[in-house]
Protein backbone atom coordinates (compact mmCIF):
# COMPACT_ATOMS: atom_id res chain seq x y z
CA UNK A 1 0.00 0.00 0.00
CA UNK A 2 1.55 3.23 -1.05
CA UNK A 3 0.64 7.40 -0.32
CA UNK A 4 -0.10 9.16 -3.64
CA UNK A 5 -2.50 12.05 -2.56
CA UNK A 6 -1.48 14.81 0.08
CA UNK A 7 -3.77 17.32 1.50
CA UNK A 8 -2.11 21.06 1.78
CA UNK A 9 -3.53 23.64 4.43
CA UNK A 10 -3.01 26.68 3.07
CA UNK A 11 -5.71 29.08 4.61
CA UNK A 12 -3.54 31.01 6.95
CA UNK A 13 -3.61 34.70 6.76
CA UNK A 14 0.23 35.18 7.86
CA UNK A 15 -1.10 38.49 9.25
CA UNK A 16 2.58 38.63 11.40
CA UNK A 17 4.46 38.88 7.88
CA UNK A 18 3.22 42.42 7.53
CA UNK A 19 2.92 44.04 4.06
CA UNK A 20 4.75 40.38 2.61
CA UNK A 21 1.48 38.95 2.72
CA UNK A 22 -0.76 41.72 1.61
CA UNK A 23 -1.34 40.74 -2.47
CA UNK A 24 -0.03 37.35 -2.13
CA UNK A 25 -0.99 34.54 0.58
CA UNK A 26 1.80 33.06 3.31
CA UNK A 27 2.10 29.61 0.91
CA UNK A 28 3.23 31.99 -1.54
CA UNK A 29 5.92 33.96 -0.18
CA UNK A 30 9.20 33.11 -2.17
CA UNK A 31 12.05 31.72 -0.40
CA UNK A 32 15.20 30.86 -2.41
CA UNK A 33 13.50 32.62 -5.47
CA UNK A 34 10.55 29.90 -5.35
CA UNK A 35 6.65 30.11 -3.51
CA UNK A 36 7.80 28.09 -0.10
CA UNK A 37 4.86 25.48 -1.42
CA UNK A 38 6.95 24.42 -3.87
CA UNK A 39 9.47 23.53 -1.33
CA UNK A 40 6.61 21.44 0.04
CA UNK A 41 5.24 19.58 -2.83
CA UNK A 42 8.61 19.01 -3.86
CA UNK A 43 9.36 16.69 -0.74
CA UNK A 44 6.13 14.89 -1.10
CA UNK A 45 6.59 14.12 -4.84
CA UNK A 46 10.09 12.95 -3.78
CA UNK A 47 8.43 10.28 -1.80
CA UNK A 48 5.73 8.85 -4.33
CA UNK A 49 3.05 11.74 -3.84
CA UNK A 50 1.80 13.48 -7.58
CA UNK A 51 -2.21 14.60 -6.49
CA UNK A 52 -2.04 17.33 -4.43
CA UNK A 53 -5.44 19.30 -2.66
CA UNK A 54 -4.82 22.98 -1.83
CA UNK A 55 -7.24 23.80 1.27
CA UNK A 56 -6.95 27.47 0.49
CA UNK A 57 -9.01 30.48 2.18
CA UNK A 58 -7.39 33.78 1.97
CA UNK A 59 -6.34 35.06 -1.43
CA UNK A 60 -7.28 31.50 -2.66
CA UNK A 61 -7.66 32.39 -6.27
CA UNK A 62 -4.02 33.33 -6.32
CA UNK A 63 -3.10 29.85 -5.87
CA UNK A 64 -5.55 28.98 -7.98
CA UNK A 65 -4.03 30.90 -10.92
CA UNK A 66 -0.59 30.48 -9.78
CA UNK A 67 -0.94 26.96 -10.77
CA UNK A 68 -2.60 26.99 -13.63
CA UNK A 69 -0.08 28.99 -15.15
CA UNK A 70 2.63 26.68 -13.89
CA UNK A 71 1.55 23.12 -13.56
CA UNK A 72 3.56 20.54 -12.11
CA UNK A 73 4.71 18.02 -14.69
CA UNK A 74 3.64 14.43 -13.74
CA UNK A 75 1.41 15.86 -10.96
CA UNK A 76 -2.43 17.06 -10.63
CA UNK A 77 -3.33 20.04 -8.43
CA UNK A 78 -6.70 20.80 -7.71
CA UNK A 79 -7.18 23.92 -5.49
CA UNK A 80 -10.38 23.60 -2.87
CA UNK A 81 -11.28 27.23 -1.39
CA UNK A 82 -12.99 27.68 1.42
CA UNK A 83 -16.09 30.32 2.50
CA UNK A 84 -15.40 30.13 5.61
CA UNK A 85 -12.22 28.98 7.69
CA UNK A 86 -12.83 26.02 9.00
CA UNK A 87 -9.46 25.20 10.92
CA UNK A 88 -7.08 22.90 10.04
CA UNK A 89 -9.38 19.32 10.77
CA UNK A 90 -12.56 21.22 9.45
CA UNK A 91 -11.07 21.68 5.90
CA UNK A 92 -10.35 17.60 5.71
CA UNK A 93 -13.32 17.12 6.69
CA UNK A 94 -14.84 19.28 3.66
CA UNK A 95 -12.69 17.37 1.44
CA UNK A 96 -13.98 13.71 2.68
CA UNK A 97 -15.59 11.95 -0.41
CA UNK A 98 -11.82 13.33 -2.33
CA UNK A 99 -10.17 11.52 -0.15
CA UNK A 100 -7.86 8.10 -0.26
CA UNK A 101 -7.70 5.68 2.62
CA UNK A 102 -4.43 6.98 3.36
CA UNK A 103 -3.33 10.44 2.66
CA UNK A 104 -0.59 13.09 4.02
CA UNK A 105 -1.43 16.52 5.61
CA UNK A 106 0.76 19.09 5.33
CA UNK A 107 0.92 22.87 6.13
CA UNK A 108 1.47 25.47 3.52
CA UNK A 109 3.37 27.75 5.59
CA UNK A 110 5.70 25.50 7.56
CA UNK A 111 8.75 24.83 5.48
CA UNK A 112 10.16 21.08 6.03
CA UNK A 113 12.70 19.27 4.16
CA UNK A 114 13.13 15.34 4.98
CA UNK A 115 13.15 12.27 3.56
CA UNK A 116 9.42 11.13 3.78
CA UNK A 117 9.54 7.83 2.59
CA UNK A 118 10.41 5.90 5.83
CA UNK A 119 7.77 7.46 7.90
CA UNK A 120 5.27 6.44 4.40
CA UNK A 121 6.51 2.94 5.03
CA UNK A 122 6.22 3.16 8.97
CA UNK A 123 2.65 4.16 8.79
CA UNK A 124 1.43 1.63 5.91
CA UNK A 125 3.40 -1.63 7.80
CA UNK A 126 1.60 -0.32 11.24
CA UNK A 127 -1.70 0.85 10.02
CA UNK A 128 -2.96 3.30 12.79
CA UNK A 129 -5.67 5.83 12.27
CA UNK A 130 -2.57 8.76 12.18
CA UNK A 131 1.48 8.93 12.03
CA UNK A 132 2.70 12.53 13.28
CA UNK A 133 5.92 13.97 12.20
CA UNK A 134 7.66 14.92 15.59
CA UNK A 135 10.68 16.82 16.77
CA UNK A 136 12.16 18.30 19.77
CA UNK A 137 11.09 22.00 19.97
CA UNK A 138 13.56 24.87 20.50
CA UNK A 139 11.27 26.39 22.76
CA UNK A 140 10.14 23.14 24.98
CA UNK A 141 8.91 25.27 28.47
CA UNK A 142 5.85 26.73 26.62
CA UNK A 143 5.16 24.29 23.65
CA UNK A 144 2.04 22.23 23.33
CA UNK A 145 4.13 18.30 23.50
CA UNK A 146 3.51 15.07 23.35
CA UNK A 147 3.98 11.72 25.51
CA UNK A 148 4.58 8.79 23.76
CA UNK A 149 5.98 5.14 24.88
CA UNK A 150 8.54 3.07 23.75
CA UNK A 151 7.17 1.67 20.81
CA UNK A 152 6.24 5.10 19.43
CA UNK A 153 2.70 5.09 20.59
CA UNK A 154 1.05 7.95 21.02
CA UNK A 155 -0.24 8.46 24.86
CA UNK A 156 -1.11 11.81 25.19
CA UNK A 157 -1.19 15.46 23.97
CA UNK A 158 0.19 17.97 26.73
CA UNK A 159 -1.54 21.48 26.38
CA UNK A 160 -0.79 22.77 29.45
CA UNK A 161 2.29 22.02 31.78
CA UNK A 162 2.28 21.21 35.17
CA UNK A 163 4.08 22.46 37.87
CA UNK A 164 6.45 19.78 39.30
CA UNK A 165 5.93 17.55 36.46
CA UNK A 166 9.00 17.31 34.04
CA UNK A 167 8.28 16.68 29.98
CA UNK A 168 9.97 14.86 27.41
CA UNK A 169 10.82 17.10 24.69
CA UNK A 170 8.53 15.65 22.09
CA UNK A 171 6.38 18.95 19.88
CA UNK A 172 4.14 18.25 16.75
CA UNK A 173 6.28 19.27 13.51
CA UNK A 174 2.11 19.69 12.02
CA UNK A 175 3.20 16.75 9.63
CA UNK A 176 0.78 14.12 8.97
CA UNK A 177 -0.03 10.94 7.50
CA UNK A 178 -3.63 9.69 7.96
CA UNK A 179 -6.03 7.33 7.77
CA UNK A 180 -9.37 8.18 5.97
CA UNK A 181 -11.37 6.68 9.03
CA UNK A 182 -10.07 9.67 11.15
CA UNK A 183 -12.29 12.13 9.34
CA UNK A 184 -15.47 10.32 11.47
CA UNK A 185 -14.12 12.27 14.57
CA UNK A 186 -14.59 15.23 12.72
CA UNK A 187 -17.19 17.23 13.19
CA UNK A 188 -19.21 19.00 9.88
CA UNK A 189 -18.76 22.37 9.17
CA UNK A 190 -17.49 23.91 12.01
CA UNK A 191 -13.79 25.13 12.76
CA UNK A 192 -12.09 22.07 14.56
CA UNK A 193 -7.88 21.72 14.60
CA UNK A 194 -6.49 18.45 14.81
CA UNK A 195 -3.41 19.15 17.67
CA UNK A 196 -5.99 20.62 19.87
CA UNK A 197 -9.18 18.84 19.14
CA UNK A 198 -9.13 16.14 16.83
CA UNK A 199 -5.97 14.09 17.99
CA UNK A 200 -6.82 14.10 21.73
CA UNK A 201 -10.82 13.12 21.16
CA UNK A 202 -9.13 10.28 19.16
CA UNK A 203 -7.09 8.76 21.72
CA UNK A 204 -10.11 9.41 24.25
CA UNK A 205 -12.01 6.97 21.93
CA UNK A 206 -9.51 4.86 21.72
CA UNK A 207 -7.79 5.41 18.38
CA UNK A 208 -4.21 4.78 17.58
CA UNK A 209 -1.50 7.76 16.91
CA UNK A 210 1.69 7.24 16.05
CA UNK A 211 4.43 8.96 16.42
CA UNK A 212 7.76 9.20 13.57
CA UNK A 213 10.66 11.05 15.02
CA UNK A 214 12.35 13.77 12.46
CA UNK A 215 15.97 12.88 11.47
CA UNK A 216 18.20 15.63 13.68
CA UNK A 217 19.93 16.78 10.76
CA UNK A 218 16.81 17.80 8.88
CA UNK A 219 14.85 20.70 8.88
CA UNK A 220 11.45 22.18 10.01
CA UNK A 221 10.52 25.94 10.91
CA UNK A 222 6.86 27.63 10.73
CA UNK A 223 7.68 30.57 8.51
CA UNK A 224 5.12 32.84 10.23
CA UNK A 225 7.33 35.58 11.43
CA UNK A 226 9.87 37.56 9.69
CA UNK A 227 12.41 36.43 11.83
CA UNK A 228 11.19 32.52 11.68
CA UNK A 229 11.21 33.38 7.35
CA UNK A 230 14.54 34.09 7.60
CA UNK A 231 16.25 31.58 9.15
CA UNK A 232 14.45 29.25 6.20
CA UNK A 233 16.18 31.82 3.55
CA UNK A 234 19.54 30.73 5.70
CA UNK A 235 18.89 27.61 5.52
CA UNK A 236 18.25 27.09 1.99
CA UNK A 237 21.34 29.47 1.38
CA UNK A 238 23.45 26.74 3.44
CA UNK A 239 21.62 24.03 1.63
CA UNK A 240 22.78 24.98 -1.60
CA UNK A 241 26.28 25.58 0.11
CA UNK A 242 26.48 21.50 1.14
CA UNK A 243 25.08 20.56 -2.17
CA UNK A 244 27.79 22.33 -4.32
CA UNK A 245 30.83 21.18 -1.57
CA UNK A 246 29.82 17.54 -1.61
CA UNK A 247 29.15 17.63 -5.98
CA UNK A 248 32.80 19.70 -6.81
CA UNK A 249 35.20 18.15 -3.84
CA UNK A 250 38.49 19.91 -3.51
CA UNK A 251 42.10 19.24 -2.11
CA UNK A 252 41.78 19.33 1.46
CA UNK A 253 43.07 22.93 2.82
CA UNK A 254 40.52 23.01 6.38
CA UNK A 255 39.98 20.11 8.95
CA UNK A 256 36.90 20.06 11.16
CA UNK A 257 37.48 18.19 14.61
CA UNK A 258 35.21 17.06 16.63
CA UNK A 259 37.09 17.22 20.37
CA UNK A 260 36.05 14.00 22.94
CA UNK A 261 37.24 10.96 21.66
CA UNK A 262 39.41 12.36 18.76
CA UNK A 263 41.82 15.09 20.69
CA UNK A 264 41.00 14.01 24.17
CA UNK A 265 40.21 10.82 25.44
CA UNK A 266 36.18 10.93 25.97
CA UNK A 267 35.62 10.81 30.05
CA UNK A 268 32.01 11.39 29.64
CA UNK A 269 30.85 15.23 30.10
CA UNK A 270 34.40 16.44 30.91
CA UNK A 271 33.22 19.46 33.79
CA UNK A 272 36.48 20.74 34.80
CA UNK A 273 40.28 20.78 33.50
CA UNK A 274 41.80 18.01 35.55
CA UNK A 275 39.44 15.94 33.37
CA UNK A 276 40.84 16.58 30.38
CA UNK A 277 43.64 14.47 28.95
CA UNK A 278 45.17 14.81 25.26
CA UNK A 279 45.30 11.92 23.15
CA UNK A 280 48.85 10.48 22.28
CA UNK A 281 49.72 11.75 19.03
CA UNK A 282 46.77 14.61 18.59
CA UNK A 283 49.34 17.55 19.18
CA UNK A 284 51.61 15.87 16.56
CA UNK A 285 48.55 15.35 14.16
CA UNK A 286 47.63 18.91 14.37
CA UNK A 287 51.16 20.53 14.23
CA UNK A 288 51.68 18.01 10.87
CA UNK A 289 48.43 19.70 9.57
CA UNK A 290 49.13 22.91 9.78
CA UNK A 291 53.02 22.24 8.07
CA UNK A 292 51.03 21.80 5.11
CA UNK A 293 49.05 24.67 5.24
CA UNK A 294 45.14 22.84 6.64
CA UNK A 295 43.74 24.93 9.49
CA UNK A 296 41.73 23.58 12.02
CA UNK A 297 38.76 24.04 13.80
CA UNK A 298 36.76 21.99 16.18
CA UNK A 299 33.63 21.71 16.37
CA UNK A 300 31.84 19.69 19.28
CA UNK A 301 28.71 19.16 21.48
CA UNK A 302 29.33 20.22 24.94
CA UNK A 303 25.62 19.65 26.89
CA UNK A 304 27.60 19.74 30.26
CA UNK A 305 26.55 23.34 30.29
CA UNK A 306 23.09 22.70 29.67
CA UNK A 307 22.58 20.19 32.26
CA UNK A 308 24.35 22.81 34.95
CA UNK A 309 27.87 20.51 35.01
CA UNK A 310 30.15 23.63 34.71
CA UNK A 311 29.44 27.03 33.52
CA UNK A 312 30.06 28.19 30.25
CA UNK A 313 33.47 30.60 31.35
CA UNK A 314 34.89 26.88 32.99
CA UNK A 315 34.13 25.70 29.54
CA UNK A 316 36.22 28.24 28.06
CA UNK A 317 39.01 27.49 30.34
CA UNK A 318 38.97 23.90 29.78
CA UNK A 319 39.08 24.69 25.69
CA UNK A 320 42.22 26.84 26.64
CA UNK A 321 44.09 24.11 28.05
CA UNK A 322 43.45 22.07 25.07
CA UNK A 323 45.03 24.67 22.76
CA UNK A 324 48.07 24.66 25.05
CA UNK A 325 48.31 21.44 25.47
CA UNK A 326 48.12 20.55 21.29
CA UNK A 327 50.12 23.93 20.65
CA UNK A 328 53.27 22.01 22.36
CA UNK A 329 54.08 19.97 19.20
CA UNK A 330 53.97 23.39 17.49
CA UNK A 331 50.28 23.01 16.19
CA UNK A 332 47.16 25.30 16.49
CA UNK A 333 43.47 25.61 16.56
CA UNK A 334 42.09 28.25 14.76
CA UNK A 335 38.81 28.41 17.06
CA UNK A 336 36.49 26.23 18.68
CA UNK A 337 32.89 26.31 17.99
CA UNK A 338 30.65 24.18 20.61
CA UNK A 339 27.27 23.32 21.52
CA UNK A 340 25.88 24.21 25.24
CA UNK A 341 22.49 22.65 24.63
CA UNK A 342 20.70 19.69 25.32
CA UNK A 343 17.10 18.89 23.59
CA UNK A 344 15.80 16.82 26.59
CA UNK A 345 13.46 18.54 29.02
CA UNK A 346 13.11 15.62 31.64
CA UNK A 347 16.72 15.50 33.72
CA UNK A 348 16.47 17.19 37.06
CA UNK A 349 19.38 19.09 36.42
CA UNK A 350 20.35 21.70 34.05
CA UNK A 351 20.17 25.16 32.78
CA UNK A 352 16.74 26.08 31.61
CA UNK A 353 16.74 28.21 28.43
CA UNK A 354 19.52 25.64 27.11
CA UNK A 355 17.54 22.57 27.34
CA UNK A 356 16.01 22.97 23.95
CA UNK A 357 16.51 21.87 20.39
CA UNK A 358 19.02 23.85 17.80
CA UNK A 359 20.67 23.60 14.76
CA UNK A 360 24.46 23.76 16.26
CA UNK A 361 24.09 20.39 17.81
CA UNK A 362 25.69 17.68 15.96
CA UNK A 363 24.41 16.32 13.49
CA UNK A 364 22.91 19.32 12.82
CA UNK A 365 25.25 21.06 10.53
CA UNK A 366 25.02 24.71 12.08
CA UNK A 367 28.16 25.37 13.68
CA UNK A 368 29.91 23.83 10.77
CA UNK A 369 27.66 26.49 8.50
CA UNK A 370 28.89 29.27 11.66
CA UNK A 371 32.96 28.70 11.59
CA UNK A 372 32.69 29.07 7.63
CA UNK A 373 30.59 32.18 7.86
CA UNK A 374 33.33 33.48 10.29
CA UNK A 375 36.79 32.32 8.28
CA UNK A 376 35.20 31.57 4.85
CA UNK A 377 36.75 28.47 4.18
CA UNK A 378 35.83 26.97 0.93
CA UNK A 379 33.81 23.90 2.12
CA UNK A 380 34.07 21.78 -0.51
CA UNK A 381 38.10 22.04 0.38
CA UNK A 382 37.13 20.71 4.02
CA UNK A 383 36.74 17.69 6.06
CA UNK A 384 35.04 17.00 9.51
CA UNK A 385 36.78 14.51 11.63
CA UNK A 386 35.09 12.53 14.38
CA UNK A 387 34.44 9.38 16.29
CA UNK A 388 30.79 8.93 16.37
CA UNK A 389 28.01 9.01 13.79
CA UNK A 390 27.01 12.26 14.54
CA UNK A 391 29.69 14.10 13.50
CA UNK A 392 29.76 12.09 9.89
CA UNK A 393 26.29 12.90 9.41
CA UNK A 394 26.86 17.01 10.41
CA UNK A 395 29.82 16.73 7.86
CA UNK A 396 27.78 14.79 5.09
CA UNK A 397 24.61 17.52 6.24
CA UNK A 398 27.53 20.61 4.96
CA UNK A 399 28.62 18.70 2.08
CA UNK A 400 31.69 17.68 3.65
CA UNK A 401 34.26 14.66 3.31
CA UNK A 402 34.15 12.89 6.65
CA UNK A 403 36.46 10.70 8.81
CA UNK A 404 35.77 8.34 11.23
CA UNK A 405 38.19 7.66 13.55
CA UNK A 406 39.06 5.55 16.71
CA UNK A 407 39.51 1.74 17.62
CA UNK A 408 38.17 -0.68 15.31
CA UNK A 409 35.45 -2.17 17.46
CA UNK A 410 33.77 1.32 18.13
CA UNK A 411 34.12 2.44 14.53
CA UNK A 412 32.23 -0.40 13.11
CA UNK A 413 29.57 0.48 15.55
CA UNK A 414 28.92 4.32 14.46
CA UNK A 415 29.69 3.20 10.98
CA UNK A 416 26.33 1.34 10.74
CA UNK A 417 24.38 4.30 11.20
CA UNK A 418 26.19 6.30 8.92
CA UNK A 419 28.86 6.14 6.03
CA UNK A 420 32.10 8.12 6.54
CA UNK A 421 34.28 8.51 3.24
CA UNK A 422 36.69 7.19 5.50
CA UNK A 423 38.06 5.99 8.35
CA UNK A 424 41.45 5.54 10.50
CA UNK A 425 42.60 4.07 13.92
CA UNK A 426 43.69 7.49 15.34
CA UNK A 427 43.76 11.54 14.18
CA UNK A 428 47.48 11.61 13.75
CA UNK A 429 47.44 8.00 11.18
CA UNK A 430 44.69 10.38 9.50
CA UNK A 431 46.69 13.55 9.28
CA UNK A 432 49.84 11.47 8.21
CA UNK A 433 47.86 10.15 5.29
CA UNK A 434 46.38 13.10 4.51
CA UNK A 435 49.51 15.50 4.15
CA UNK A 436 50.88 13.14 2.26
CA UNK A 437 47.84 13.14 -0.69
CA UNK A 438 45.41 16.19 -0.03
CA UNK A 439 43.37 15.51 -3.05
CA UNK A 440 41.47 12.75 -0.73
CA UNK A 441 39.09 11.95 -3.21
Amino acid sequence: MSVTQAIILCGGKGTRLGERVRTIPKPLIPVGGRPVLDYIMDILERAGINRFILAAGYLGQVIEELYKRQPRPGCTIHVEIESAPLGTAGAIRLLSDQLDDNFAVAYGDIFVDFDLQPMIEQHTQLGPLGTLLVRASDHPWDSHLIDEDNTGRVREFIHEHQPGRSYRNLANAAFYLLSKKIVAAIPVDQPIDFGSDIFPLVLREGGELRTYHLPEESFVKDMGTPERLAAVEQYLVERAMARAAAAFPKPVRTVLLDRDGVLNIDHDLIDRIERLEILPGAPEAIALFNRAGINCYVITNQPVVARGLCTEDTLKNIHAHLMEGLAKAGGKIEAIYYCPHHPETHHAEGIARLRRACRCRKPSPGLIFQAQGDHRFDLASAVMVGDRSTDVRAGHAAGLRTVLVGEEKKRRKEAASAQPTAEFTSLLAFAQAITQDARFT
